[in-house]
């Protein structure tokens, strides 16, 4: 039993020596021997763009509703009717509101009738008044004359010519005229006060009329709810209600339908991350497919971007609205848009993929890098014979002859703008809206790419790049030409760049 452990022991030592020796002579030729991935530079576009997805919508919908309640007596418009401005839609059943009229038309006859009478008291209020005034002329005229007959007796009595029986009539004469003036008075002031009561009365009457009439207008008015027209020209895109329905409008006013204004000009609203959306101006190209056509794309024009941000899961998001010319009908609202918005492009450009400009050969480390673009590393010295120098002034350094085939930017020009559609009643200026400019074009960045020399071994290409779709970047200026390789990947680190499979990969191996 021992023998046949100690066998086994043997044996496995045996194998552990083997593939010890098998993997420090593999370990050997690795680093001996590296293979290198390879990509040409070639000519052609780099089209900067950033996507999203929105949702197409009617640029006016308008949401029709009712102010009152009531049952849905008949119905005019069904899904997909094409409507105008104050056709009728839906009509609620009005007698109740009818009922509501005729009682306030009669109380506003009344009121009417109580003022007509108030002024007619007021006109006998008035001739009171003036046979009041008249009574205490008369009386004052009455009272002169007894108080002259009494100062005539007076002075006849002290010349002992009127005895004392006829001095006395005269005197209580002259005091019963001086009583009746203050009785005319007292009547006089007691039919102003009338009057002022039955003037008084008159404003309550003719305030009760204005109030009587107002109950008739607002009657009227509700009766005209009953019946639901369209506040604009459009299509009916959602009906809420059937007939026989009750619409009850106490807490919040009903939708009973939705009408879109023109479905031939419709806008997509997109979400914009805030990573992008500074890159975002009225002068983007944009297209888009929607699911219902998948080989179609359709154009757009970016007509506002909104400054209402949007979180969603932490993600903070813009809307862009994205205006459509849907003269064929083809959009329908609610559809799902992907959207493409293209930011920058150039034409007849030197394309490096980007995996060449994030490639670093075994051995070389970022700050080898940093000293080959003359950047002075965080911290320490330049590690370039070129002398320290700022990240900033980087790209001035890498000033190689510059490119023949030099691109030009075809970035589109600014749309011409057209008339926005407002809904009826929206009385702003879109003029005054903000306007912002366009993002100012990006500055070219200085890298470090790698070919393949003589021998096989890397040597350094410093490059200046600068607008990238992802994929490739445009080479600005740089010792590289069209048809040179630029390694991406090597046999150690693996591809970090495009597959091997993309079309411009051409393998190269060093034995």
């Amino acid at each position: 039993m021992n023998a046949r452990r100690r066998t086994v022991i043997a044996a496995g030592i045996g194998v552990l020596v083997v593939v010890l020796a098998l993997s420090v002579a593999l370990r050997g030729r690795r680093d001996s021997d590296t293979d290198f991935l390879t990509a040409k530079v070639v000519t052609g576009t780099v089209r900067q763009a950033v996507t999203a997805t929105g949702t197409v919508q009617p640029v006016v919908t308008v949401q029709v509703g009712s102010q009152v309640s009531g049952q849905i007596q008949a119905l005019y418009a069904d899904y997909n009717s094409v409507v105008k401005h104050g056709q009728l839609l839906a009509r609620i059943d009005p007698r109740n509101f009818q009922a509501q009229l005729d009682e306030d038309r009669a109380n506003l006859v009344a009121a009417e009738a109580h003022a007509r009478d108030v002024a007619a008291q007021l006109k006998t209020q008035e001739a009171n008044l003036q046979a009041a005034k008249a009574n205490l002329d008369a009386a004052r005229v009455t009272r002169d004359n007894t108080a002259l007959i009494l100062k005539r007796d007076t002075e006849l009595i002290q010349q002992q010519i009127l005895d004392q029986n006829s001095y006395d009539s005269a005197k209580a004469d002259a005091d019963t005229a001086a009583a009746k003036v203050e009785q005319a008075t007292a009547a006089v002031r007691q039919a102003e006060a009338q009057l002022d009561t039955i003037k008084a009365d008159q404003d309550q009457a003719r305030a009760q009329i204005q109030q009587a009439q107002a109950e008739l207008n607002k009657a009227k008015v509700n009766l005209d709810y009953c019946e639901i027209v369209s506040p604009v020209d459009g299509v009916v895109i959602s009906r809420s209600v059937d007939v026989g329905q009750t619409v009850a409008a106490s807490l919040q006013t009903p939708t009973l339908f939705a009408i879109a204004n023109d479905l031939t000009k419709m806008q997509v609203n997109a979400s914009i991350d805030e990573a992008d959306v500074g890159q975002i101006s009225r002068s983007g190209r944009v297209t888009f497919s929607v699911g219902a056509y998948p080989n179609e794309t359709f154009p757009g024009r970016i007509s506002e971007v909104r400054l209402n941000p949007q979180t969603v899961q932490n993600v903070v998001t813009y809307s862009v609205i994205v205006d459509v010319d849907n003269s064929q009908l083809k959009l329908k609202p609610g559809m799902t848009a992907n959207i493409t918005i293209t930011v920058g492009e150039q034409d007849n450009v030197l394309r490096v993929p980007n995996a060449a400009l994030r490639y670093r050969p075994p051995g070389v480390t970022p700050a080898d890098e940093m000293a080959l673009l003359g950047v002075k590393p965080r911290g320490g010295p330049s590690r370039g014979a070129q002398g320290a120098s700022a990240p900033g002034e980087a790209a001035d350094r890498v000033k190689p002859q510059p490119l023949a085939a030099a691109g030009r930017s075809s970035t589109p020009p600014r749309a011409p703008t057209s008339q926005p559609v407002l809904a009826p009643g929206e009385l702003w200026n879109p003029a005054d809206k903000i306007q912002f400019p366009d993002p100012a074009p990006s500055r070219g960045r200085p890298a470090v790419v790698w070919v393949l020399g003589p021998g096989g071994k890397p040597e350094s290409r410093k490059v200046v790049v600068g607008m990238t779709d992802g994929v490739d970047s445009a080479l600005i200026s740089g010792d590289l030409k069209a048809g040179d390789p630029v390694i991406v990947a090597d046999s150690g680190q693996g591809v970090s760049g495009r597959p091997a499979a993309t079309p411009g990969f051409a393998p190269r191996m060093r034995f």
